[in-house]
């Protein structure tokens, strides 16, 4: 563009040299040519003259113009240069520039403006150097101050930063959009070991990755390709996170991250330490299972022998008691023979004596064979619905006389309330309390009877005994645990009542206060009333006279027993001691007639009475059967039950013995 006072001059200046031209020929008429050529024509000179010294006075004029109103650059002074890089630059960095030689200084300005556009900019330098040289457009001072503040900021972030990357426990590196290196840590140095004179600005990554793969740090033969595969990945801008396992051991995690404007940032962790407590705790946790798997073996095997230990206690003290039974039950079968017979006083009373003794000792030896099948798991509860009024009676009237004996006074309240329970175990379990009532009360009464609460009943056992301590009433259950000393036996009552009572589903209650008595008391689930069956017709004694029974027992003492027994009914006995001399009777060409067999159930060896009973019955007919046996099982019940037999257990009563056998001998008709 011309500028405007060069355009007007343009136009003065053509104007006149036009109105020359035209002036030109009326004023001196004898100048004029008259040659007849173009130039003659004074319009058309004046024309062409006047457009020539327009433009030519407009390009004089405008290059005249841009010359003498062009700034001067001024140099600015060397101190003033000296005190604006002190400002901004390190000491180390602006003062060999003003220690060149002198040939040099003439390009100080340049360097100084160089120096200061790697700390603020080309721009800003630009300026500051301006503003040196006295533009008072952009004073020095205010320049200086507001750059000096930007750059001491800036300076201050950078130095924060790179504290911050130097310290951190990771290594990081940083690759601009072609893939070379800009930004590193220390650490990135150290994981990684590169030499120093690798490690610079716009290294290829690619150098480093090839270092890496020659030291055998990438996985697979092929190092090209690995090399390959990991530029393509940093290409093509996909996070990714991997683990590297160094020849050396250590393992370090690599996560790459792609930068918003090109290139990648990628850092690098040490997780050596981690992956060996991993490894640790893996293998701990192995062990651990090991341990685990073999103290449950351990354990099992302990179990398993502790079960075995139990079941042959339970077995051995079964058979002790089995064989203990024995006697006592040949003793029983003795005394109540004798006492049938017409005795002297002091011989009848001996008897009975005799036969109380005899009563003890069966009522340790149950509470030892009953303790035995809790233990072994033998006890099988069947409940059904009953009456409770029958049921009490019998009680009341079996513990009447014992607490006689004793000088108590038994009383029962009837009930008609029908319940549902196991009606032998729940005798055991109120028997075990009356017993343990009868014990320990010196004077006064013993109440039987039973409460209603909502759907169930509760079953009681009052005495005014001396009464039991609080602290005594969480051990009165226990097993061989008796309060005092007071009468016999080997403290088991209380605990077998309570096994029996968990074994029925039925709660236990104490409630007792020193010297105001104690109360026993089971609940019962209540049921609705039912039908009382018929009572079996009584059977005279009349019809045991003259009956004719086959006894088999392969104890000698308890056979004779039995023959003495029976025979105090007037029966007549043939008796077998071992199965050898079942056969030789069976052996006959005309067998014997009998109305009933009695049979022991542990017979010779391993043989059993039922498998003896199937010859029997062959050669003798469809006889009634009584199997008799200390084995109290349940196996051993159904077995008998099932081969239509009746099972009577040792010690046996005698009096439980007639009354089997006179129903039985009415049932069947016996032939006199």
């Amino acid at each position: 563009r011309l500028p405007a006072r060069a355009v007007l001059v343009g136009v003065i200046v053509g104007t006149l040299v036009w109105a020359w031209c035209l002036l030109r020929p009326a004023l001196w008429p004898d100048a004029a040519a008259t040659d007849g050529s173009l130039w003659a024509d004074p319009l058309l000179l004046g024309t062409t003259a006047a457009l020539a010294a327009n433009i030519l006075s407009m390009l004089l004029l405008a290059r005249w113009g841009d010359a003498a109103h062009a700034p001067k650059v001024a140099q600015p002074a060397l101190d003033d240069l000296r005190r604006l890089a002190a400002r901004l630059l390190p000491a180390e960095e602006w003062q060999p520039l003003f220690d060149a030689p002198a040939e040099r200084q003439p390009g100080i300005v340049e360097r100084v403006e160089h120096a200061l556009a790697g700390v603020v900019g080309g721009a800003s330098a630009r300026l500051l150097v301006q503003a040196a040289a006295g533009d008072r457009q952009a004073p020095l001072e205010t320049v200086a101050e507001v750059v000096g503040q930007t750059t001491r900021a800036l300076r201050f972030n950078q130095r924060v930063l790179e504290a911050a990357l130097e310290n951190m426990s990771q290594g990081i590196s940083v690759v601009d959009g072609e893939l070379r290196l800009v930004a590193w840590n220390r650490r990135y140095a150290e994981l990684f070991d590169f030499p120093a004179d690798l490690l610079r600005v716009g290294v290829p990554v690619a150098e480093l990755v090839r270092h890496n793969a020659a030291r055998g740090l990438l996985a697979g033969a092929d190092q090209e390709r690995q090399v390959q595969r990991r530029m393509q990945h940093m290409q093509a801008g996909t996070p990714y996170v991997t683990e590297r396992r160094f020849p050396n051991g250590q393992v370090v995690e690599i996560r790459g991250n792609p930068l918003p404007g090109g290139g990648f940032v990628a850092t690098f962790t040490d997780v050596t330490a981690f992956r060996a407590a991993e490894a640790g705790l893996t293998a701990a946790k192995a062990t651990l299972e090991q341990r685990v798997a073999q103290r449950t073996g351990e354990l099992a095997a302990a179990k398993a022998e502790a079960e075995r230990a139990n079941q042959a206690k339970s077995r051995f003290l079964a058979a002790v008691s089995h064989d203990l039974a024995q006697p006592i039950h040949a003793a029983h079968l003795f005394t109540h023979a004798l006492s049938q017979r017409v005795l002297a006083q002091p011989v009848a009373d001996s008897v009975q004596q005799i036969d109380g003794a005899l009563a003890s000792a069966e009522s340790l030896l149950a509470g030892l064979l009953d303790i035995s099948r809790l233990d072994a798991g033998g006890l099988r509860p069947a409940p059904r619905d009953f009456p409770l009024d029958e049921w009490l009676a019998h009680l009341a009237s079996e513990f009447s006389v014992l607490a006689g004996e004793r000088g108590l006074r038994l009383r029962w309240v009837s009930s008609r309330a029908w319940v549902r329970s196991d009606p032998q175990l729940l005798r055991r379990v109120l028997q075990n309390f009356l017993a343990n009532a009868v014990r320990y009360t010196d004077k006064g009464s013993v109440l039987l009877g039973c409460r209603r609460r909502g759907a169930g009943l509760w079953l009681e056992v009052h005495d005014t005994g001396p009464g039991i301590a609080e602290a005594d009433q969480a051990v009165i259950f226990e097993e061989f645990r008796r309060l005092g000393s007071a009468g016999p036996g080997l403290g088991l009552g209380l605990a077998i009542a309570r096994r029996m009572a968990d074994l029925l589903g039925h709660p236990l209650q104490l409630r007792s206060r020193p010297g105001r008595g104690t109360v026993f008391a089971v609940r019962l689930d209540r049921v609705a009333t039912g039908t009382v069956p018929a009572p079996p017709n009584t059977v005279p004694g009349s019809l045991l006279p003259a009956a004719r029974l086959l006894a088999v027992d392969n104890d000698p003492v308890v056979l004779e027993a039995m023959r003495s027994l029976l025979q105090s009914w007037s029966c007549q006995v043939e008796v077998a001691g071992t199965v050898t001399a079942v056969e030789a009777l069976l052996a006959v060409e005309a067998p014997p007639h009998f109305d009933a067999l009695l049979l022991d159930y542990h017979l010779d060896g391993a043989l059993t009475a039922l498998d003896l009973l199937p010859r029997l019955r062959q050669r003798l007919g469809p006889l009634p059967v009584v199997v008799i046996t200390a084995d109290h099982s349940e196996a051993v019940r159904q077995s008998v039950i099932g081969a239509g037999a009746h099972l009577l257990h040792k010690p046996l009563r005698p009096l439980a013995l007639q009354s089997l056998l006179a129903r039985l001998l009415s049932s069947a008709g016996p032939t006199r």
